[in-house]
């Protein structure tokens, strides 16, 4: 069976190879035969066998039978008419043929016959079984006509029934013989075909899923070069074209760290890649192509690290937003009840020490209402809704916002945004609540007096991604270094009055709106907190490969 989507040129190569080549060749050793008996003939090389009862007959024969033979080849060529048809007849002019020249020289003892075998075989290869057992029962009965004839008009002396049976039997086993060998190649060459098809078609479809689908996937040899690659590969790589087999250490050096890594310890905890600013963080996974061979291909499979923890905490919050509907009906009505109680307690009450009691009664009961709001509001976030946003504008408007709230002076509160038109895409609503919440930090956590707090809001765009930024810093004393990576877990606090979810919904806020925040730590002392945005449009295309520590350290200078 010929694939559907096989050129005509494809088409007629794999007609000629399976059946006008063979049959072209059948004819060459037509014409070699014909030739050969003639020459022979005229020689007298062979003495007295060929043609020794009708000498004319076997010249005019075997003349003719080459002709024919010439005829036959053209025939091939041309392809006209079609290929059974040639078939077809070429087997009947061979019975005929042979049969007379057998007839010629003598009859069955001449031997001439059994070129039958040859003839009748390499027809039925190219015939169906039920035409090649019909060209064998014909050129068995064209023997025994042969003998019968010779027998009946007292034309040779000798005659040889069984010798006639036999070459028929042996036509007629060696047709049946070839036909079935014939029938069963066809089949297992139909069977090739198909799967050769069903095996593209495959192919087709596992390239056009790994085309489109979202995971980033890297094939690479084990010396780090990339064998191929999907579009959504190139993209989480910041849109880096990945032909041409590049090494992966000059496309992601993490990444081929991490590889380096994985090959070492194949059953090592795969941690998000942190990727230069702009960029978002990866979720690698990787897998040996063939764990049974040396040396094998690994398949890299890439996630976006922010999307992927989205994911995660969709169904946290799931579950959460739950447990929440529980607890605000079982929690914040008794706490009501009690603050209600403590207030008109207070009001009775005469001594300092059961006033003071009934101030810390209410104080707790708030702080417990306080954690309560917060869990809400992480089980109520909706979706961000992303616009375009002036940086340098909007901060300028929560400036005022936040120092009149705060009481602190325009001169505690700086802005420095660089270029000033610089824009982002975020939600404005989260934007508040993210800025608000670590500007309250910087005020609550500093550990000075409220004069002498200052606040740094600086920002523009990365010189090495071209991707917009804010840094929020502050004159504190800083987080230590060993708290660093758990500031951003939920319920983690070092304050007795914190409930430790403030930076965690910050970060779920920034995180929906495909950003990213960090906390770098600053030399000259104070906290340091980063959000990469995206741009809502890019300046430049990203095309140089600064590595983040790189990109950090110049942003370090320019603050310091």
């Amino acid at each position: 069976m010929i694939d559907n989507h096989t050129t005509p040129a494809a088409l007629h190569e794999i007609q000629d190879q399976l059946s006008w080549r063979p049959l072209r060749l059948l004819n060459y050793y037509r014409l070699f035969l014909a030739t050969v008996f003639l020459f022979f003939f005229i020689s007298g090389f062979t003495g007295k066998i060929l043609g020794t009862q009708q000498p004319s007959l076997f010249f005019w024969v075997c003349l003719l039978y080459l002709v024919i033979s010439v005829a036959f080849i053209y025939t091939a060529y041309t392809r006209s008419p079609d290929f059974k048809q040639q078939v077809g007849i070429q087997a009947a002019i061979d019975i005929i043929t042979i049969t007379v020249l057998m007839h010629a020289s003598g009859g069955i003892e001449s031997g001439i016959g059994m070129l039958l075998i040859v003839n009748v075989t390499a027809s039925s290869v190219f015939l169906s079984k039920q035409t090649a057992y019909l060209t064998s029962s014909s050129a068995s009965l064209a023997v025994l006509a042969e003998q019968f004839s010779a027998d009946y008009f007292l034309l040779t002396e000798i005659i040889n029934y069984p010798k006639a049976g036999i070459l028929g039997l042996l036509l007629f086993s060696s047709a049946i013989i070839a036909s079935s060998l014939s029938t069963r190649s066809r089949e297992s060459q139909a069977l090739a075909k198909q799967t050769t098809a069903e095996l593209a078609d495959l192919e087709k479809l596992n390239e056009h899923i790994i085309k489109n689908m979202h995971t980033g996937i890297v094939v690479v040899l084990p010396n780090g070069q990339i064998y191929m690659a999907n579009e959504a590969a190139e993209v989480l790589l910041g849109n880096r074209k990945l032909d041409g087999r590049p090494h992966l250490s000059g496309i992601s050096a993490p990444l081929y760290k991490r590889l380096r890594q994985w090959l070492k310890s194949p059953n090592m905890e795969q941690l998000p890649l942190q990727q230069q600013q702009g960029l978002v963080d990866l979720q690698p996974g990787m897998s040996m192509l063939d764990v049974n061979r040396k040396n094998s291909e690994i398949i890299i499979f890439l996630e976006d690290a922010a999307q992927l923890n989205q994911r995660f905490q969709e169904v946290k919050l799931a579950s959460l937003g739950r447990l929440t509907a529980s607890i605000a009906h079982e929690i914040r009505n008794p706490l009501g009840a009690i603050n209600h109680a403590a207030q008109l307690l207070s009001e009775s009450l005469k001594e300092p020490s059961n006033i003071k009691l009934s101030s810390i009664i209410t104080t707790q009961v708030q702080r417990l209402n306080h954690t309560i709001e917060n869990i809400l509001q992480l089980s109520r976030q909706n979706s961000s809704n992303r616009e375009s946003i002036n940086l340098y504008d909007w901060l300028a408007a929560f400036k005022s916002e936040f120092c009149s709230s705060q009481g602190l002076t325009d001169e505690q509160l700086s802005i420095e945004i660089t270029p000033r038109d610089t824009e982002i895409l975020f939600d404005t609503s989260h934007l508040h609540q993210v800025i608000w919440n670590l500007c309250s930090n910087a005020v609550s956590h500093s550990q000075r007096q409220k004069p002498q707090i200052g606040i740094q809001l600086q920002g523009g765009v990365t010189l090495d991604s071209r991707y917009p930024f804010l840094d929020i810093i502050d004159n504190g004393k800083g987080i230590e270094p060993e708290l660093v990576h758990q500031i951003f877990d939920p319920f983690f606090t070092t304050s007795s009055a914190g409930t430790g979810l403030g930076l965690y919904i910050t970060k779920e806020m920034v995180e929906s709106n495909r950003a990213k925040i960090r906390y770098i730590p600053l030399p000259s002392g104070g906290s340091c907190f980063r959000i990469n945005f995206i741009a809502s449009h890019k300046i430049n295309n990203a095309e140089n490969e600064s590595t983040e520590e790189d990109s950090h350290q110049s942003g370090n200078q320019r603050l310091i």
